[in-house]
């Protein structure tokens, strides 16, 4: 499981596999379905806030006043840069209320989220115990990536049109080289001059634009987990037959953002803006196939029972926040450059480089 989640986490990030993140440890969905769940979306909550508040960070378009004849096309490169809230380093085992499992160490319950410590880890022993009181399943957590902020890059082309500008961003779909990862992402942003509909604003250097956009990222990858990789103290009864080479994670995302901007021309060459709206979306995140799955013996007899499971996973979260957002932004001839700075709650820098075609 750990694999899948990391996989995205690194191709979104950098673009890029890393080895020391791919371990295939397994053990998240091993340990049983309901705790698995629990501790999967507790491990990477983080990373979907991330995702779904990063594809809206970087959506404003410079507004044209002086004409309304006015037509340009822009060609562009996005990063926002989200800044990840310490208190989501990590999270605490002991308040997911878990059925079958809990921390060995009543003293150390802290688990590291995905962007916690890349070293700290803690265990999970199933309540359950053999006659000697030792516990039947043992695993550990995975570590985190300790990356204290995400890039989340990708590249758009904007149509202005009078008063109205028409922003389309996208990651094509493809595969990440040395990977079987695929991702791809389609968004489109509005934003609207209130100019046309208030006199008091026409051929000003000051006014007021509405803008909403959409945007869903898509990303899937194979998994290799396989029987025996957590451990237990005896042999499991039961049967495991798979086949496991079916196994896959699908991950998707929705961003759905409405503001209001306020911004001032200085002449041709600088543009301030400031805007606030509401941002809300959506992470889905399915594991399909086959996995083995061990599950200690709730009857007190000392015992462990293998099984197969189909599509173990499928966690949905919704998520939602007020957005605000203050920025400059730099026209020299045909290239510009904006920077951005988002104060809230997985917040941070967005930047924008681009080429004026027309």
């Amino acid at each position: 499981m750990k694999k899948g989640i990391l996989i995205l986490f690194l191709v979104i990030t950098s673009l890029q596999t890393s080895g020391q993140f791919l371990s295939d440890t397994g053990s998240l969905i091993q340990g049983g379905i309901d705790d698995g769940n629990k501790l999967v979306e507790a491990y990477i909550k983080p990373l979907n806030k991330a995702i779904v508040f990063g594809l809206s960070d970087v959506n404003y378009s410079k507004i044209k006043r002086k004409s309304d004849d006015d037509h340009h096309l822009e060609i562009n490169i996005k990063l926002a840069y989200i800044k990840i809230p310490q208190k989501d380093w990590t999270f605490d085992v002991s308040k997911l209320n878990l059925k079958n499992f809990e921390p060995k160490d009543a003293d150390n319950v802290m688990a590291q989220s995905i962007f916690g410590d890349s070293i700290k880890s803690i265990t999970l022993v199933s309540k359950a115990k053999d006659f000697f009181g030792h516990p039947l399943i043992e695993f550990d957590m995975p570590t985190g990536s300790q990356k204290t902020a995400m890039p989340l890059p990708f590249t758009g082309i904007t149509l202005r049109s009078g008063h109205t500008n028409l922003s389309v961003n996208f990651i094509p779909y493809l595969t990440i080289p040395d990977s079987d990862f695929k991702i791809g992402m389609i968004g489109i942003a509005l934003q609207q001059d209130l100019a046309v509909f208030l006199k008091a604003l026409q051929d000003k250097a000051y006014g007021i634009s509405l803008q909403g956009s959409g945007t869903y990222l898509y990303g899937s990858s194979n998994l290799n987990i396989r029987p025996g990789q957590i451990y237990t103290p005896i042999t499991p009864t039961g049967h495991l037959t798979g086949p496991y080479d079916n196994q896959k994670i699908n991950i998707a995302y929705t961003s759905l953002c409405f503001s209001t901007y306020f911004d001032y021309n200085f002449g041709q060459h600088i543009n301030l803006f400031a805007g606030a709206g509401f941002n809300l979306g959506s992470s889905n995140i399915k594991v399909e196939g086959t996995y083995p799955v061990y599950i200690a013996d709730s009857a007190g007899m000392g015992s462990v029972v293998a099984e197969d499971v189909e599509d173990p996973l499928d966690i949905k979260n919704n998520f939602s926040r007020i957005n605000m957002d203050f920025g400059i932004r730099g026209d020299w001839n045909h290239w510009f450059l904006q920077v951005n700075y988002n104060p809230v709650t997985y917040g941070g820098l967005g930047f924008n480089i681009g080429y004026k075609m027309f």
